[in-house]
């Protein structure tokens, strides 16, 4: 069901858990064999999607962001997905990576900060105290 005023809905189905596929509704065609970090088997696991999700939505707002302020795109990321356990079960901790190539670092910490507060992937994870932004000169992973 599409929530009112919707700009985009979709559905993804997911009936083995961390086996067989996971595929968009109405488009089959679009399926993903899914597995698990913490299994052998081929697949995509959920530390995977997250890290995609990230990486691609928070970069492609910062692009955003820079076009807003009249600026070239210029911003790569990279995104680390780790798995532990936790007194409950486990958790991710998620670490964003952003390394600009040419822009000082108060620009580019404003370019981070105006994205963090439109990306709606990033929205819904910077409140964790797990996922770390970090404007770097060099990639760590």
């Amino acid at each position: 069901m599409t929530v009112e005023g919707s700009l985009y809905h979709t559905e993804i189905v997911n009936e083995k858990g961390l086996t067989g596929q996971s595929y968009v509704r109405g488009n089959e065609g679009l399926a993903l064999g899914v597995s698990s970090s913490l299994l052998e088997g081929p697949g995509t696991n959920p530390e995977q999607f997250i890290g995609f999700a990230l990486s691609t939505c928070f970069n492609a707002t910062i692009g955003l962001v820079e076009g807003q302020h009249k600026l070239k795109h210029d911003s790569v990321i990279h995104t680390g997905v780790d798995i532990l356990k936790d007194t409950k079960g486990y958790k991710f901790i998620v670490r964003c990576e952003i390394l600009f190539h040419e822009l000082d670092n108060a620009t580019a910490q404003q370019m981070v900060d105006e994205a963090l507060d439109q990306c709606p992937v990033a929205k819904l994870l910077k409140a964790n105290e797990n996922v770390t932004f970090e404007i770097v000169d060099q990639f760590s992973f």
